[in-house]
C-alpha cells in the first residue's frame, strides 16, 4: 500500500510516520515544508497524489495571523483537492480535524470548514474520504506553547518556570500520543460503507485544567511511574519525563 502523509515532520505526523515505518506492506511518501508547499498547486503536489492508495492529510497550522491559520488549513487543502480531482484514480483521504472544530475560534472554524469541503467533495467524486476529530493530544517531545496545555505545563514544571492558569475549572480530554496513532492506523486499513465518514477520537482521560497542573506539580516527587495506578497518570508521567532532560 502506498501512503502520502502531508504534515509528517509535526507531532502527530512524526508519531504515524514512526509507526507506519515498522510495517512491511506500506511504502510512505511525505509532503512537506520547506521543500514542499500546499500553498502552491504545481507538479509537485501532482506527483505526490499520483498512485497513492491513501492520503493523510495532517498539515496544518493552529498559531498565527488569521490569515495564516486560515492559508495553512482551507487553501492548503483546497489546493490539495483540486489536484486529486484532476487524477483518475482517486485515493482514499484521511483527514486529521480537531475538536476545535466545535469552537467559534479562528483555528476550529477553519477545520469545521474543511471537513463541509471534504463531504462536499466525497459526495461529488465518491471518493473515501474520513475526517477524524481529535480531542487533545499529549506526549513526549510535543512543542509547549503551541498546541498542547499539558506540553506548556511540563516543560514550564519541569524547569521551573511560572504556570499560569486562565480557567482552573476548564474541562478537557486527552488523548496520549501513542494511543491516537493506534487509531489512526486502524482507520486506514478499515473499509466503510459511506464514502464520507465523520469520528470524534476521544478518551476517558477527563481533568480540569487544574487538577491537570497539581498532577503534574506532584511528579517531582514520584521515582518510580509504577507508583502511579492509572495508566493516564503514567503516560503523562512519561510526557513530563521527557522535558526534564
Amino acid at each position: 500500500m502506498k501512503i502520502g502523509i502531508t504534515g509528517s515532520s509535526g507531532f502527530i505526523g512524526r508519531n504515524l510516520t514512526e509507526e507506519l515505518k515498522k510495517r512491511k506492506d506500506v511504502q510512505l511518501f511525505y509532503f512537506d515544508l520547506p521543500k514542499n508547499n500546499l500553498l502552491k498547486q504545481d507538479s509537485s503536489l501532482e506527483r505526490f497524489v499520483s498512485g497513492k492508495d491513501i492520503i493523510i492529510h495532517a498539515a496544518a497550522v493552529n498559531r498565527g495571523s488569521d490569515e495564516e491559520i486560515i492559508e495553512g488549513n482551507i487553501v492548503s487543502t483546497y489546493n490539495l483537492l483540486s489536484v486529486i480531482k484532476k487524477i483518475s484514480r482517486k485515493p482514499k483521504l484521511l483527514f486529521l480535524s480537531s475538536i476545535q472544530a466545535e469552537t467559534n475560534t479562528v483555528y476550529g472554524q477553519c477545520k469545521r470548514i474543511v471537513e463541509i469541503m471534504l463531504k462536499d467533495f466525497a459526495d461529488t467524486y465518491k471518493m473515501p474520504i474520513i475526517a477524524l476529530r481529535i480531542v487533545n493530544v499529549f506526549g513526549e517531545k510535543c512543542k509547549p506553547f503551541y498546541n498542547s496545555v499539558v506540553a506548556t505545563f511540563c516543560y514550564q514544571i519541569a524547569n521551573n518556570k511560572k504556570v499560569i492558569i486562565i480557567d482552573k475549572n476548564k474541562i478537557v480530554n486527552l488523548i496520549y500520543i501513542k494511543n491516537l496513532v493506534k487509531s489512526i492506523v486502524k482507520e486506514i486499513f478499515i473499509v466503510r460503507e459511506r464514502k464520507f465518514y465523520l469520528k470524534k477520537i476521544y478518551s476517558g482521560n477527563i481533568i480540569t485544567i487544574g487538577k491537570l497542573a497539581n498532577l503534574i506539580k506532584s511528579f517531582d516527587k514520584i521515582k518510580n511511574q509504577n507508583e502511579l495506578k492509572a495508566k493516564f497518570y503514567k503516560d503523562l508521567y512519561q510526557t513530563y519525563l521527557s522535558y526534564k532532560k
